[in-house]
């Protein structure tokens, strides 16, 4: 008979409704570890909207933290951990490279302990030089303390197996399967079917959306075809204020904001081509997302982006603005071409990385720890 395991995950912001990248993958996970029969808690920030003592069977526990760029989740980390060490739990999940060092803490007290590096977080153009050492020291500590590192990316486990001599486990991050969403709530934006190019994701600079604002300008031919700029301002006011201005005058570059979730499935079916130019990746879960709504995906070259879109999608050298001018013109000239790329890409998704298989790797490798 299977064991039912007591699972604690820590180091997010917590579930549900967190729009980052590591709460999603849990707000995912965690679910389909209970209906495999195990007991799952989730340690969730105070300030979140969501105060509940449940969310689909997993058990979330509220931790007071500093609410600040540097502070916020290394120090909810800590006082999740102590609070853990005295509990009842089987295995602690660590998430991210900030977190790691407290998976020495964990294993004093008798726990098994499973860290996820989700990025190499210290290449983020936001921190500055005592964070970014801090990180780097986190990332050693994710793969030297605990019994299990997982990494979400091929070139994630390519290099921390190089630099470390090691053998971490490679578990990609997944999707749902997604239904598309005709055009409704979008039109607000003046925005109609394949009349537009997306870029959706977090407004920082390692995402270069400047790059793209630069290239879409370039297009001699646009077909009448916007570009809709969307997602959210973390920390980076004026980062979102250099875009504001690149963009001024061109009445055909949109910004919407941050997007609830029904204009997000809108936008993502409804594009005439998605675009992820970013520099820094650990695996993007937007660009997961448009390839499972049936976008067609233009990205930057860089080995994560690369292994997720695979023969799937169109890619562009990083940074560069002139060439992605051309692969936008190419594409925009070719519709049977980018339709050809959005049924390859949803195919992709449906066959690779489903959430359901994501979730029995996850439990394969806590109950392998016993």
């Amino acid at each position: 008979m299977k064991r039912r395991l007591k699972i604690a995950q820590v180091g997010s912001r917590g579930i549900p409704g967190h729009r980052g990248g590591v709460e999603r993958v849990i707000e995912a996970v965690a679910p389909r570890l209970v209906e495999f029969g195990h007991d799952v808690i989730v340690y969730c920030a105070t300030w979140g909207e969501y105060r509940q003592p449940l969310y689909k069977g997993v058990r979330l526990q509220y931790i007071y933290s500093i609410r600040s760029k540097y502070l916020d989740t290394f120090v909810r980390s800590i006082l999740s951990t102590i609070r853990e060490i005295s509990s009842a739990s089987d295995v602690v999940h660590f998430h991210s490279s900030g977190s790691a060092p407290l998976a020495l803490l964990a294993r004093l007290f008798g726990k098994k302990v499973v860290v996820t590096v989700h990025g190499l977080d210290w290449q983020r153009r936001k921190w500055g030089a005592f964070a970014q050492w801090f990180l780097q020291l986190g990332e050693r500590a994710a793969v030297r303390l605990p019994h299990r590192t997982i990494v979400v990316g091929l070139e994630l486990k390519r290099i921390l197996d190089q630099r470390y001599k090691t053998n971490v486990v490679y578990i990609p991050n997944g999707v749902e399967g997604r239904t598309g969403r005709e055009v409704d709530q979008i039109r607000k934006f003046g925005l109609g079917t394949r009349d537009y190019i997306l870029y959706l994701a977090r407004l920082v600079p390692e995402k270069q959306c400047h790059v793209l604002i630069e290239a879409f300008r370039n297009v001699a031919r646009r077909e009448g075809l916007k570009l809709v700029v969307a997602g959210p301002e973390w920390h980076s006011a004026n980062y979102v204020a250099s875009l504001h201005h690149m963009a001024a005058g061109d009445a055909s570059i949109v910004f919407t904001g941050e997007v609830n979730e029904e204009e997000l499935e809108e936008l993502y079916t409804n594009c005439y081509a998605y675009v992820l130019p970013s520099e820094v990746e650990g695996m993007s879960l937007a660009l997961l997302d448009a390839m499972a709504f049936g976008a067609c995906v233009v990205a930057s070259d860089i080995p994560p982006n690369v292994d997720v879109v695979g023969d799937s999608g169109v890619f562009f050298a990083t940074g560069n603005s002139a060439d992605l001018t051309r692969k936008l013109e190419d594409l925009i000239g070719d519709p049977e071409r980018a339709e050809h790329y959005r049924r390859a890409g949803r195919q992709r998704m449906t066959n690779e990385f489903h959430w359901d298989k994501i979730a029995r790797k996850w439990e394969d490798v806590y109950l392998g720890l016993f």
